[in-house]
């Protein structure tokens, strides 16, 4: 070791060189080197040099010749292997902070193309193949979810479809611009697609964009002037309850920006306390049993909710079914049978009528508060009022029963006895 001059090794002990971790291990070596002549032990150790720098791995062979009693001691500096091995660490360490970045974007990037109302596509040029999609490019090629990955593009579009797809590709290859044009899919139906190439490497892909036509918006309406002027919201769905058209007085109460975020998902994103009131409505409608009356919830993009009363009815236009729903906000409706004052409900009809709307622990809880307070009426009519007498007959003390009737508003609540 260079930091070790010859003067300062000769007459010190070998292990006072050695780090005390590894002391054990070097008097082992020592042993055996002794009691095995002519063989040769080695021992990975660390050597403390100097006090204010770091042990310095070495690698060391102790022989001790047969002709004598001396051991022989050589030692490899292993501080550049071990300089080598940290930056192969170091190296892996990258890697790995690289792959899960690059993880987490494509996790974003891959909730960013489920979020966006327009179907993408990514196909490989040279394959034709489709490498991704998203849930409404398969909704709008009327394809079952998930069937677009793998297959050859085009697929779901008619043949002049077909062809004017090709036609806008063949034109994306030459520009570095988006190329807009109109496909027509199987079912007839016309599409916007936007088609851009990219090219990275090696590799070129088409992105393919394709969206709704807005004239294909306006004519599911019933009449443009009536559908977006109506007071109250007009959502119209097709029967899985995808978003064809709304209009601005729905897109208003659900806090949407533009029509095209809505056009596309789901209805239950905005509808119900959960999708099983989608669900449920959907099943209930009928072409000859429109859905009249139905209690929900409206959940906000701005994450309020507003009671909701809702009425559907399933119609025909263009030789499809879809689902006309007509949206009024009742949160703020006050009639005979609800005032301003907080009481509980007073039938079973009323519970029943909220469901839906409160959670079915807190209807539990007012239907056994509803039937508690009923038998306590009750039982005061046929002891015409005599709290004594009520309070014997329910099987309750007279302090609880005055305290029931506090609770639950009954008559004349004070504390007198009868």
């Amino acid at each position: 070791m260079r930091e070790l001059s010859r003067d300062t090794l000769i007459g010190r002990p070998w292990l006072e060189l050695i780090s005390e971790s590894d002391r054990t291990l070097a008097s082992a070596g020592l042993e055996a080197a002794s009691t095995t002549p002519g063989i040769a032990q080695r021992v990975d150790i660390h050597l403390n040099i100097l006090s204010n720098q770091e042990p310095v791995p070495v690698s060391c062979w102790i022989c001790s010749p047969s002709e004598d009693a001396n051991l022989r001691l050589a030692c490899l500096d292993l501080r550049s292997e071990s300089n080598l091995r940290q930056q192969l660490v170091n190296a892996q360490r990258t890697l790995e902070q690289d792959y899960w970045s690059n993880r987490r974007l494509e996790a974003r990037y891959r909730r960013m193309l489920e979020m966006v109302a327009e179907g993408f596509i990514v196909i490989d040029d040279l394959s034709g193949r489709v490498l991704e999609a998203n849930a409404i490019a398969n909704t709008l090629l009327d394809l079952e979810e998930g069937v677009l990955v793998g297959r050859i593009f085009p697929v779901g579009l008619d043949t002049e479809g077909a062809r004017a797809l090709t036609e806008l590709q063949r034109e994306a290859r030459s520009t570095t611009a988006v190329v807009q044009g109109r496909v027509t899919t199987g079912s007839g139906e016309a599409l916007d697609a936007g088609v851009t190439c990219l090219r990275q490497g090696n590799e070129t892909r088409l992105l393919l964009r394709l969206a709704a036509t807005s004239d294909k918006i306006q004519n599911e309406g019933i009449g443009d002037a009536s559908f977006q002027s109506s007071p109250d919201g007009i959502l119209v769905t097709d029967d899985a309850g995808v978003v064809i058209a709304a209009n601005s007085a729905y897109l208003d109460m659900a806090g949407i920006q533009d029509a095209e975020q809505a056009t596309g998902r789901r209805a239950d994103r905005w509808l119900g306390r959960s999708i099983v009131d989608l669900d449920v409505l959907i099943g209930n409608i009928q072409p000859d049993r429109p859905l009249q009356l139905f209690s929900s919830v409206l959940r906000t993009e701005l994450g309020t909710r507003i009671d909701i009363e809702l009425s559907a009815v399933q119609i025909e236009r263009q030789g499809q079914s879809s689902i006309l729903m007509f949206i009024r906000d009742v949160g703020r409706r006050i009639d005979a049978e609800h005032t301003t004052e907080v009481h509980l409900p007073r039938s079973i009809e009323q519970i029943t009528g909220r469901v839906g709307r409160v959670p079915l622990k807190q209807l539990v809880r007012e239907s056994t508060d509803v039937i508690e307070a009923l038998c306590i009426e009750a039982a005061l009519k046929l002891t015409q009022d005599n709290r004594a007498a009520a309070a014997e007959l329910l099987g309750l003390s007279r302090q609880s029963l005055y305290t029931k009737l506090r609770r639950f508003d009954i008559g004349d609540s004070e504390d007198t006895v009868v």
